[in-house]
């Protein structure tokens, strides 16, 4: 037997819109308006198009109050990045935002610089705010203060780009041994010997990652590993070119640089442009990321390239899960292939 939406007067067009009023014009009871609007699976499509179509209409708009009441859920998600300056944040970003607008939740976003007593503070403060769940970018995982903060409050989280190697946190990341090992590669049938690391900053497990592959892929080609040839970065221009100095400095001094991104690798560029270097004739430059800028000209970096938005959405979803399920399931960890793009930055050693 088909229930009745309540009865209501009719709408006149002034006052507020009640949820009374889109069942009663769409022609089913308001249970239904609530779950079509709240995105739940339970309603035909049909009849959430009908719904969502009829609520426009009026001018129907959810009350967040009621709802965040009566689910005891604040529909916010709390993002931390590590640097929102970087051109590679945004399209993480985006996939983050992409599942929270299917799940209809808000994102409260916070910028940290790389700094523990930053990132603490922020997550203090969207723990406070209640927020649904915590999506973490490349920030800090091992420390005990975070993982007080990330343990004590049952809060669901997903880290994205840097994991804790001691706990079995939701991860999303890149087949780091896959990129970095196409890239060593490319460089070593160019006719590349030395080949130097301009490395991620300390206490970053992907920055871990690329530098074993590093030395791996080396190992394989059997080259020699040379400590020198490994320069610390920190993954902005500045630092990509500080380490770029270093490295002309040696004697042989490298012919090829993997640089730790593409704002690294930018930072290198600037260096050997002071040095009188020409890229590719007498240095190959590869970067990480494949940012929009990295194929234009003159820059035509030869980059390694990671699905970001499709890493950004993947954490947010495994973080929702969570929260529609209303428990702690076993952590999981999903990795994404990494693909190498061939610019103009990397060519074959020129003999003297």
């Amino acid at each position: 037997m088909t229930r009745k939406p309540p009865q209501s007067k009719a709408h006149t067009g002034s006052g507020k819109v009640s949820i009374f009023d889109v069942a009663r014009e769409a022609g089913v009871a308001v249970s239904t308006v609530s779950n079509a609007l709240s995105g739940k699976t339970i309603v035909k499509e049909s009849t959430r198009q009908r719904v969502q179509a009829t609520a426009d209409r009026l001018g129907y708009r959810v009350s967040v109050v009621a709802r965040s009441l009566r689910m005891q859920r604040t529909f916010t998600l709390g993002v931390l990045l590590a640097d929102i300056a970087n051109p590679s944040s945004p399209d993480f970003l985006r996939g983050i935002e992409d599942v929270a607008d299917r799940e209809q939740c808000s994102l409260l976003v916070c910028n940290t610089d790389g700094q523990l007593d930053k990132q603490l503070a922020q997550m203090r403060v969207l723990l406070d705010r209640r927020v649904d769940g915590l999506v973490l970018l490349s920030q800090y995982c091992e420390q005990p203060e975070v993982r007080a903060l990330l343990e004590n409050g049952n809060t669901p989280y997903a880290m994205i780009q840097r994991r804790s190697l001691k706990h079995n946190d939701n991860y999303v990341g890149a087949n780091n041994e896959e990129g970095i090992g196409a890239a060593v590669k490319h460089l070593v049938g160019l006719g590349h010997q030395h080949i130097a690391l301009i490395r991620g900053p300390r206490d970053s497990s992907t920055a871990d990652e690329r530098y074993e592959a590093y030395m791996t892929t080396l190992r394989a080609c059997q080259l020699p590993l040379n400590p020198e040839y490994v320069a610390q970065g920190d993954y902005h221009v500045s630092g990509g070119y500080s380490a770029a100095k270093q490295l002309f400095a040696l004697e042989p001094r490298p012919t090829a640089i993997l640089a730790a991104n593409d704002m690294s690798a930018i930072g290198v560029m600037n260096a050997a442009h002071e040095q009188g270097l020409r890229i590719p004739q007498d240095l190959s430059l590869i970067g990480l990321d494949d940012i929009e800028m990295a194929s234009f000209s003159p820059i035509n970096l030869t980059t390694i390239a990671l699905p970001r938005r499709e890493m950004g959405a993947a954490a947010t979803s495994l973080v929702m899960k969570i929260i529609r399920q209303k428990s702690l399931p076993k952590p999981k960890q999903k990795i994404f292939p990494m693909k190498l793009i061939i610019r103009g930055s990397t060519g074959r050693v020129i003999k003297a």
